[in-house]
């Protein structure tokens, strides 16, 4: 009985740790990337726009967990995510 009690809380405690998100993501807001000039970057596609190495690619329409690039009307737009706190 004792066993079982033990597997019990490990997979309990497994599951939490998988559930884990240190950002809860209640939407996104969208910037323009501007160059130095002012202008917008312009883009055929998301790959086209700058962004550093921790910035991706968005791959979807839904909110990121993090922050990431796409190309939207020709103009590249940078979607950051808001935390729900």
């Amino acid at each position: 009985m004792r066993f079982l009690g033990r597997v019990g809380f490990a997979a309990i405690s497994a599951a939490g740790l998988l559930g884990c998100n240190d950002l809860e993501v209640c939407g996104s807001r969208r910037e323009t990337l501007l160059a130095t000039d002012g202008n917008a970057y312009r883009c055929t596609t998301a790959e086209d726009c700058p962004r550093s190495s921790r910035v991706f690619v968005c791959v979807t329409d839904v909110s990121p967990e993090q922050e990431c690039v796409t190309c939207s009307d020709t103009v590249c737009t940078r979607i950051i995510p808001e935390s729900c706190n």
